[in-house]
């Protein structure tokens, strides 16, 4: 085979790759957002469709822990719940991000855990793939999906790159019937009981992540910009935290910096009930109705005297 002849081949496979990359991403894209149910749908439409007065956000203790219903009805106003499993402050940042050049909220429920802003806690930065079927269509995200690698952008001219490990979650989004990934206000309550007896837990301290650190003053920003009320949570666990993170000081020296209104549910007596909680780190359903009208009287409480 002579040099032109193989640099055709190469040329003409190439060509037929990047249409192939392109026809298939393009398909994965309609059915994408063909959904109608389940987790990625849920995104899909916390994003682009919901416009509730209050809007929870946090990771997978926010998903399950807070009943917008609930919330929606002790404060009177429309209740969202926008938690994913997984994810923490930096796909909060994200979806407020987009949001927000769609409507305004009235207020945001922040859910972070104690340990959120330490470097050691990174499974936030490989979560953030579920928000790239949505780069192209808000650019705003590409300052968060920058985190994840300086080559972010590059991957992104695979049409198919978006919906890497997607396919059989979007297919169970199209299939009919039910779903139990989320419930129509993003509440997805867990059953069952922690049969174990409680414990300390004492976490391994570490530097703070700048770009988690940042986010959160970001967050802050946006709601002191466009007059949104702010109240951050850091919801309960089965276990008696005896030291105090790095993470968590910051938090709470932030808080207390910027007047935010700051929940701390840690080693509080009332959530050391284990017929509260499906596991350490999750409230069960009945638990999670009593944290939620616990915490909407506290900030009804918060409004009347501030």
């Amino acid at each position: 085979m002579d040099s032109n002849t193989f640099w055709k081949k190469l040329i003409f496979l190439c060509f037929c790759l990047v249409i192939l990359d392109f026809s298939i991403g393009k398909v994965l894209e309609f059915l994408y957002f063909k959904q109608k149910k389940g987790k990625l749908y849920n995104v899909t439409y916390v994003l682009e469709q919901q416009t509730c007065d209050v809007l929870v956000l946090g990771s997978s203790k926010a998903m399950h822990q807070y009943n917008p219903k609930i919330i929606s009805d002790s404060l009177n106003l429309s209740c969202y719940n926008a938690g994913y499993d997984g994810q923490g402050i930096l796909y909060s940042k994200a979806v407020l991000d987009v949001v927000i050049e769609r409507y305004i909220p009235k207020v945001i429920i922040l859910d972070i855990v104690s340990i959120e802003f330490c470097v050691t806690f990174n499974t936030s930065y490989d979560m953030l793939h579920v928000l790239n079927p949505y780069a192209k269509k808000h650019p705003v995200l590409w300052e968060t999906l920058s985190l994840k690698s300086k080559t972010e952008r590059i991957k992104h001219f695979s049409s198919i790159y978006p919906y890497n490990s997607m396919p059989a979650r979007i297919i169970a989004g199209l299939l009919p019937g039910e779903t139990k990934d989320v419930t129509e206000d993003g509440f997805t309550p867990q059953f069952g009981i922690w049969n174990e007896e409680i414990k300390e837990t004492i976490y391994a301290d570490s530097k703070l992540d700048e770009n988690k650190t940042k986010a959160f003053e970001d967050i802050y920003r946006i709601c002191s910009e466009n007059n949104i009320s702010l109240y951050v949570v850091v919801s309960p666990i089965f276990s008696i935290i005896p030291n105090k993170t790095i993470s968590f000081l910051h938090l709470e020296q932030t808080c207390r910096d910027l007047n935010i209104p700051f929940f701390n549910f840690v080693n509080d007596k009332d959530y050391l009930d284990n017929e509260l909680f499906l596991d350490i780190d999750h409230l069960n359903s009945q638990g999670a109705d009593i944290f939620s009208k616990d915490l909407s009287n506290r900030i009804l409480n918060y409004k009347q005297n501030n």
